[in-house]
């Protein structure tokens, strides 16, 4: 059931008989936010999109998780959540989002390592995630909707599974994991980092976010040197290999992702554009590997 934030508003007892205004946040790619203030208590409210499901977000994952962090002073604390309308209430973080210039710099990278740690050595999260199986889902959603798949896929398939492969024996050991470090989904204030959104959350291979940062950041490869080192105290080129293969399989995922945002969310968003860049990135490393 997906009601609108109005009322979601009303669903919350604590609110009732109180001032309350709402402000819609931009900047969302698959869910609606938006900023309430209750009497001057700042709250921040998450709803899910309307077909989240044909993007392989669990929703009690989701909330699940985000309990974990937010307890765990690694991102907002919980306050509500409605699982049939699929709505979230967290607190509010009057902070600055992180950006690609931040990430860049190595005081925001050790910080957000600090925080990776952290979390990968917090408690397990609701389900596992694993890029390889979601791409496989997005492949069957885009032929089962009669979608187009990236130009070139079928020519580049062998080299997405035998990545795919390559990744599969370091899945033995798991650790709570984000999934989708852009820098929209983090926060920073000079000491410390707070993550936010954990749609695709889910315990899996740490590399996979080192391999996140290092695409969202840009990182050459001296930089995916300094991350390993920063978060492991030691570089392997076994590590390195990881880090840049989860990287590829990152981008391919989000570009398929990408693919059937485009048909269904009624978001204001150029997501072809944003899945063609994201798949001539993958399509280019792939081809140089």
């Amino acid at each position: 059931m997906t009601l609108t934030i109005d009322e979601i508003v009303e669903l919350v007892p604590a609110w009732q008989g109180k001032e309350v205004s709402i402000e819609p946040l931009p900047g969302g790619l698959t869910n609606s936010n938006f900023k309430i203030a209750v009497d001057g208590s700042l709250f921040f409210v998450s709803l899910s999109g309307r077909h989240s499901q044909l993007l392989g977000i669990d929703w009690t994952n989701k909330q699940y998780n985000a309990r974990i962090c937010g307890a765990a002073g690694l991102g907002p604390k919980v306050v509500h959540h409605f699982p049939e309308q699929r709505a979230l209430v967290l607190e509010f973080l009057p902070l600055p989002l992180c950006s690609t210039e931040l990430l860049r710099t190595l005081a925001g990278q050790r910080r957000l390592v600090h925080a990776l740690k952290r979390l990968h050595n917090g408690a397990a999260f609701w389900q596992e995630f694993d890029m390889f199986g979601l791409i496989k889902f997005y492949v069957a959603t885009i032929r089962e909707r009669g979608l187009v798949l990236p130009g070139g896929y079928a020519a580049c398939r062998e080299r997405i599974e035998e990545t795919g492969e390559a990744l599969a024996p370091y899945r033995e050991q798991l650790a709570p994991c984000h999934n989708d470090l852009a820098p929209e989904n983090i926060m920073d204030d000079g000491n410390q980092v707070f993550l936010l959104d954990f749609d695709y959350s889910g315990n899996n291979d740490p590399c996979f976010d080192l391999g996140s940062i290092s695409v969202e950041a840009g990182y050459d490869d001296a930089q995916v040197r300094e991350l390993a080192k920063a978060y492991y105290g030691f570089v392997s080129e076994q590590i390195i290999a990881r880090i840049h293969l989860h990287g590829i399989l990152g981008d391919v995922g989000w570009s398929l992702w990408s693919v059937i945002q485009a048909e269904i969310s009624d978001i204001d968003f150029d997501f072809q554009e944003y899945g063609l860049t994201r798949w001539d990135r993958a399509g280019e490393k792939m081809a140089s590997r």
